[in-house]
């Protein structure tokens, strides 16, 4: 099976063994191979990143080696660093952000000795962008709260220097109007909005539902925009946002194919329009079926499921989400259906002029979704 580059210079090699994938590799941290196995092993241990994956089942002697009390950390369900932590950062920066991962994961609480790591955030510069991206598209698609995992980040003074698009959603600004949001504050807002879309796309295909997630961490990315005199609203920070989102993903090589990438900016700039469709002009109507709804490549399953996800991410309103998807998802079909009852090609026949056709065809489904 393929692995990464990084792995193959370790020796890293893998396999799919009974439909399970198995690495197989050299000892770490040894040039010259000590006649010790049982030494060879410890050594090898000791360059893991946390004690509970500092464990070893040596098969021949059928024992379990644990020269880091990883099994103990287990059992207190702690995230524990092997050694002195920031000697780990220093070794692999990627491993700052990965403890807290991995925390939230399981479960676990992260070591103090972890959260008192005291090293310039510069060691990230030398940290491939793709490796943060990994660590956020593993965050996304794995823990039952991403927008923890993101809070705690930001905490730990880290989320600035590593995906800076999102350190704003955490500095306490207002989400918006109390009447509109009770949870009062961006950060709470992301975190319960993720926290839905996780709950809402548990049984899609995994790229589904990584789009859908993707989509709703940057849905509202333009409120890092507003001028903090205009708080608590963010006027124009839908289609403000889409920016901000394609400067995510330049950055972050790996984090968003172009059609999740695409996705996401569509969300962006239309989840607040998307619930009041109905209140829309018809040309209005016509011009987003045109530009955004027409197209088979347009999930409008996953999009209604995104909005909802925006809505059931206000404190105290989590029971909305199921209406808003439906109400969302009847609506674009509703236009749909009004729009492709003209017939495209017999208006392309009565205006062979390009430009006077796609006025006519625009004004023949504005007025069939008149009625």
């Amino acid at each position: 099976m393929p692995t990464t580059r990084l792995n193959r210079q370790r020796g890293t090699l893998a396999l799919s063994l009974a439909g399970e994938r198995v690495e197989i590799t050299s000892f770490r941290g040894e040039r010259d191979a000590h006649p010790d196995l049982r030494r060879r092993i410890v050594t090898d241990l000791s360059q893991r990143d946390m004690t509970i994956g500092a464990l070893a089942w040596w098969l021949a002697e059928d024992e379990i080696l644990d020269p880091f009390d990883g099994l103990d950390h287990w059992r207190e369900q702690r995230v524990v660093a092997v050694g002195n932590a920031a000697a780990r950062v220093r070794e692999h920066p990627i491993r700052w952000l990965r403890y807290y991962r991995k925390a939230l994961g399981l479960g676990f609480e992260v070591d103090r000795g972890i959260r008192k790591i005291d090293l310039p955030r510069a060691v990230f510069d030398s940290v491939p962008t793709e490796a943060i991206g990994a660590e956020l598209r593993a965050a996304l698609s794995e823990l039952p709260s991403p927008g923890t995992w993101l809070q705690e980040l930001y905490e730990a003074e880290l989320l600035a220097h590593v995906i800076p698009e999102l350190a704003p959603q955490f500095d306490g600004r207002p989400a918006g109007p109390i009447r509109h949001h009770p949870e009062i504050g961006q950060g709470l807002h992301l975190v319960l909005a993720l926290e839905c879309a996780v709950g809402r796309t548990r049984e899609l295909a995994p790229t589904d539902a990584y789009a859908v997630r993707f989509a709703v961490l940057c849905h509202d990315l333009g409120k890092n925009l507003t001028d903090p005199d205009r708080f608590p609203s963010h006027h124009g920070h839908e289609q403000a946002g889409t920016e901000l989102i394609d400067r995510l993903c330049d950055r972050l090589p790996g984090v968003a194919d172009q059609a999740t990438r695409r996705f996401a900016k569509q969300v962006a700039a239309l989840h607040l329009t998307a619930r009041g469709l109905r209140g829309l002009r018809p040309g209005t109507l016509a011009d987003l079926y045109d530009e955004h709804f027409r197209p088979d490549t347009f999930r409008r399953d996953l999009f209604a499921m995104a909005v909802a996800s925006d809505s059931g991410g206000r404190l105290g309103r989590e029971h909305e989400a199921a209406e808003v998807e439906r109400l969302v998802l009847d609506d674009i079909d509703w236009v749909c259906a009004r729009c492709e009852l003209v017939d495209a090609k017999e208006v392309r026949e009565r205006h062979p002029d390009v430009e006077r056709f796609r006025a006519a065809l625009h004004e023949a489904r504005a007025k069939s979704i008149r009625g």
